[in-house]
C-alpha cells in the first residue's frame, strides 16, 4: 500500500459526497417552446442544446432592451397601463424561468464532469494493492 493511498481514498470519498450533494440534473420543464429567436430573424437559440451561460445572458439582455424600449415608447405616447410585453409569444417571466433552468442544468453538467475527471485521475493514482482491496470490498458488499 502506497503512503498516499489513504489520502487518495479520502479524496475519492469527498468526490462521492459531492456527487451525492449535487443530486439529480434539473428536469426540463419549459414554460416556453425552448427556442429563443433574436429579433434579426436569422439567428435563434435552442435552450435544449445551448451550453454557454453567456449566450443565455445575451438573450435575456435582448429581451430586457426591448422591454425598456417598449416602456419608453409608452411613456412618450402617454399610454398608461401598458400590458406585459410578449416576446415570441411568451411573457418575460416565462423566458426568465427557462433561462434560469437552463443555467442550472449547465452548472450541474459542468460540476458532474469535473467530479468525473477527478475520480478518474484519483483512480489512476491509487496503488494496485489498494485497488484490489477496494474491488474486494465492493464484491463483499454485493454478496451481503
Amino acid at each position: 500500500m502506497s503512503k498516499n493511498d489513504d489520502k487518495i481514498k479520502a479524496l475519492m470519498k469527498t468526490v462521492e459526497d459531492k456527487r451525492s450533494a449535487i443530486g439529480f440534473k434539473p428536469r426540463s420543464s419549459w414554460q416556453t417552446n425552448g427556442i429563443f429567436k433574436f429579433g434579426d430573424g436569422s439567428s435563434h437559440m435552442n435552450l435544449n442544446t445551448v451550453n454557454s451561460p453567456a449566450l443565455i445572458v445575451g438573450a435575456l439582455a435582448h429581451i430586457l432592451r426591448d422591454g425598456k424600449s417598449h416602456e419608453e415608447a409608452a411613456e412618450i405616447l402617454g399610454v398608461s397601463g401598458a400590458t406585459e410585453i410578449l416576446y415570441d409569444g411568451y411573457v418575460l417571466s416565462d423566458w426568465i424561468h427557462d433561462f434560469k433552468l437552463r443555467c442550472e442544468q449547465i452548472t450541474f453538467e459542468e460540476e458532474k464532469a469535473k467530479l468525473n475527471r477527478l475520480e478518474v485521475q484519483l483512480k489512476k493514482m491509487i496503488s494496485e494493492d489498494t485497488r484490489t482491496e477496494m474491488a474486494l470490498d465492493v464484491i463483499a458488499a454485493i454478496l451481503k
